[in-house]
């Protein structure tokens, strides 16, 4: 069974760094600057049925001095909402009831663009 997706539509993302907290999103697979959070968009009509794992990949180690972070996004499974990622689309990201992070799509990104 396939449990990522890296073919799925991508998006370039700014994320807001929480000063006093720093930069909190659980690590994804273990690969270096790869991170989660389950996301909620403004505009997803399965918010509140459905909860979709985000994955945000930077490029480097987050500078914590900065008020954001420029990320690549795209969600994990292939049945997510992927119209949501859509240039101005703001979201949060969450685990469990705990709030991580907002931010907003820069960007969205060829379907061929690798991670």
């Amino acid at each position: 069974m396939k449990t990522t997706n890296w073919e799925s539509p991508k998006a370039i993302a700014e994320i807001a760094i929480d000063h006093q907290r720093g930069w909190v999103l659980p690590s994804f697979c273990g690969k270096p600057f790869w991170y989660q959070g389950w996301a909620h968009f403004e505009k997803d009509p399965t918010w509140g049925e459905r909860t979709w794992t985000l994955v945000v990949v930077l490029a480097g180690p987050p500078d914590l001095t900065a008020d954001r972070v420029e990320a690549t996004i795209f969600f994990v499974a292939p049945e997510a909402p992927h119209e949501v990622l859509k240039e101005g689309a703001a979201f949060e990201l969450f685990m469990g009831q705990v709030h991580y992070a907002h931010g907003r799509i820069k960007r969205t990104l060829p379907n061929d663009n690798a991670v």
